[in-house]
């Protein structure tokens, strides 16, 4: 979901600095006084602080010495100065507004959303569209729009090393989107998993070039090889967090923050009200991204990196083990195709490893490994005659303990989902495990259902 614009994170790009005792220290700005050498990230005193479009002029005024220095450290030479703006939360949420009713007009947010709550991967029937917006509007520092290949400013917080660290993270998606064309890498043709997992790689790689950039401000581009271990230890760290934890951390962190813009404040309290589903994905992307464009460049260079765009990752199986099964060689998920179903269809599509992680997670499955091995998969979510959903679920594991690991986690989801046995309106799930796959049949009454959709898809 969600495939048309890139964000800078709040958290993920500002306060997750220095969480571990071998994180490499973000340089101070040159001319910066010694209260922000100290503690770059402290809002300095001295003045009666700004209002926030001044101060986000004020970070804009600094782009012209920031984007030469990152270009030259990411190795993607850039022609122009990328025009910016300051952008009121206002605004941006009609920008949002325009944007989702434009992906996801009402009907198909409507059926979207019912078929997710009917797999369980939505705890609750949601209003996709606001959620997405307000998601997007509270944890947005910035974006960088493809479109009008423009980025804008929208919180603005008092210190002006995290607004230029949000800066190099915006002017990254500028080098990637004036070399490999984010546009047509984010296509909204995309299966949802394949999509996730580009996106690891258009946030991963800014994420991991903003910190690199920030470690090498005052030694140079030529120090970052030297300072991977280091700079290593901190993203390990960072994409160590669950969803859970990362929103206690933002918490934290605004508590610790007197005088923190109210609008900031809201968006670092507001994740764990947020759809794991929604804001799961989302926060993996920046910071287990981050991991994905460590080990290419580690592989290979920046020039790896940009291997990762012109040969996308195809699962975010892929992303989420980026050292054993997508560099240097690829762990490709097998095809399935589902077979011809009864009734009207609302959706078709992949959930992935990170989705099923994510799943189990949320019904409080502890089971953490039962997503791995995942080999592919397909579902489809059917409205019958009798006007009660039905779901088709075929998966395919690596191996037959891994399929028998993530039936016994799935029928404890269901339980836990179920206590009773069976949905509210009488319909049950089915599940049926045969080698190295697991079919399930969601919201029926026979049982020879779940043998049917074995026997007709087909998997290679």
């Amino acid at each position: 979901m969600h495939k048309w614009l890139t964000l800078a994170l709040v958290l993920g790009l500002t306060a997750c600095r220095g969480k571990t005792e071998n994180a490499p220290t973000a340089q101070a700005p040159a001319g910066s006084g010694s209260a922000a050498a100290a503690d770059p990230w402290k809002a300095v005193d001295a003045a009666p602080p700004l209002d926030p479009k001044t101060r986000a002029e004020q970070a804009i005024a600094r782009l012209e010495k920031i984007q030469p220095k990152l270009a030259e450290l990411r190795e993607l030479p850039l022609a122009k100065a990328v025009p910016a703006e300051y952008q009121t939360t206002d605004d941006f949420r009609a920008f949002m507004r325009k944007g989702l009713a434009t992906e996801l007009p009402p009907e198909k947010a409507t059926k979207m959303a019912a078929a997710m709550h009917h797999l369980g991967l939505f705890k609750e029937l949601i209003d996709l569209p606001a959620v997405l917006e307000q998601t997007m509007a509270t944890q947005a520092a910035a974006y960088y729009d493809p479109a009008t290949k423009k980025f804008f400013v929208v919180m603005v917080p008092d210190s002006d090393m995290m607004l230029d660290t949000i800066s190099a993270h915006e002017l990254t998606h500028a080098l990637q989107d004036a070399h490999f064309d984010l546009t047509k890498y984010l296509p909204p043709t995309l299966d949802d998993d394949a999509g996730i997992a580009r996106r690891f790689i258009a946030e991963g790689d800014a994420t991991f070039a903003m910190f690199a950039y920030m470690a090498t401000s005052s030694a140079g581009p030529s120090a970052l090889p030297k300072m991977l271990e280091l700079l290593g230890g901190q993203l390990e760290a960072m994409a160590s967090q669950s969803t859970a934890g990362y929103a206690e951390m933002m918490k934290q962190q605004a508590a610790m923050m007197p005088g923190i813009d109210a609008e900031l404040k809201k968006s670092m309290e507001s994740i764990d009200d947020l759809p794991p589903m929604v804001i799961g994905p989302l926060i993996d992307s920046y910071l287990k991204g981050a991991l994905v464009a460590m080990t290419a460049y580690k592989a290979g260079g920046w020039k790896g990196v940009d291997a990762l765009y012109k040969k996308p990752p195809t699962s975010t199986e892929q992303v989420l083990h980026p050292a054993t099964k997508l560099i240097p060689k690829r762990e490709e998920p097998r095809s399935v195709t589902l077979p011809k179903l009864e009734g009207m269809e609302l959706v078709a599509n992949v959930i992935g490893e990170l989705q099923w992680a994510i799943y189990f997670q949320q019904w409080e499955i502890k089971q953490p490994e039962a997503a791995v091995g995942w080999g592919g998969d397909r579902y489809a979510v059917l409205k019958d005659k009798d006007g009660k959903l039905v779901g088709y679920l075929a998966t395919t594991w690596d191996t037959p303990k891994d399929a028998e690991e993530f039936e016994t986690a799935y029928r404890a989801s269901v339980a836990a989902r179920f206590p009773t046995g069976a949905r509210p309106d009488g319909t049950k799930v089915f599940v049926k495990r045969a080698g190295n796959h697991v079919f399930i049949v969601d919201g029926a009454t026979d049982p020879a259902a779940v043998d049917r959709l074995a026997k007709g898809t087909k998997i290679k």
